[in-house]
C-alpha cells in the first residue's frame, strides 16, 4: 500500500511538471509550421536562403539565363526559421514557390518566353509578315494566323478532348 502511495505521489508531481511543458511545446511546434507556411513571410521569424545543394548548380544556369530571358527565376527559395533565444527551437524549412507565375498573364509570357521563336515576335516581323501576305495573297502568312513564340493557355490537348471508354 506504502508503494501505491509512493508511485501516485510520483506520477502526480511529474504530471504537474510535464503536461504543461509538453502543452507549451506543441503549441510552440504549431507556431513554426504557421511562421514556415504562411503566405507572406515574417522577416523577423524566418529569412530566406539559397544555402541547398541543387542551387549551388543550377545558379550557374539561372543567372545567364535571367540576364538573357524574363523568367526571373530565384535562387534564394528555400525559407528557414530563425533560432530564437526565448523559445525551444524546432528547426525548419521549405522550398517556397517562387518560380511560380504571381499573374495570370505571367501563366503565358513567362513560358513563351522560352520559346526559341519568341525573338522573332515583334512589331517589326508583324509589319514584315503583314506586307508578305499581302503581296502574296495568302493571309497565312499574316500577323494574326502565323504567330511566332506564343503559348495559348486555352488549347487543349487532343487526347483530353477525345472520349474515355
Amino acid at each position: 500500500m506504502l508503494s501505491i502511495g509512493i508511485l501516485l505521489a510520483i506520477y502526480l508531481s511529474l504530471y504537474q511538471v510535464l503536461i504543461p511543458a509538453i502543452n507549451n511545446s506543441t503549441v510552440n511546434l504549431i507556431e513554426a509550421r504557421k511562421i514556415i507556411w504562411s503566405r507572406v513571410m515574417d522577416v523577423d521569424r524566418a529569412q530566406l536562403s539559397g544555402e541547398y545543394r541543387l542551387n549551388k548548380h543550377t545558379e550557374k544556369l539561372f543567372i545567364p539565363l535571367n540576364r538573357l530571358l524574363p523568367v526571373k527565376l530565384q535562387g534564394k527559395n528555400l525559407r528557414e526559421l530563425k533560432k530564437l533565444d526565448k523559445k525551444p527551437f524546432y528547426p525548419m524549412s521549405r522550398l517556397t514557390d517562387s518560380w511560380q507565375a504571381r499573374s495570370s498573364e505571367e501563366l503565358s509570357t513567362r513560358p513563351a518566353s522560352l520559346v526559341v521563336n519568341n525573338l522573332l515576335s515583334g512589331e517589326i516581323t508583324e509589319l514584315i509578315q503583314d506586307g508578305l501576305s499581302s503581296l502574296f495573297l495568302a493571309k497565312e502568312l499574316s500577323s494574326d494566323y502565323l504567330v511566332f513564340g506564343t503559348i495559348s493557355p486555352d488549347v487543349v490537348p487532343e487526347e483530353v478532348l477525345q472520349k474515355k471508354e
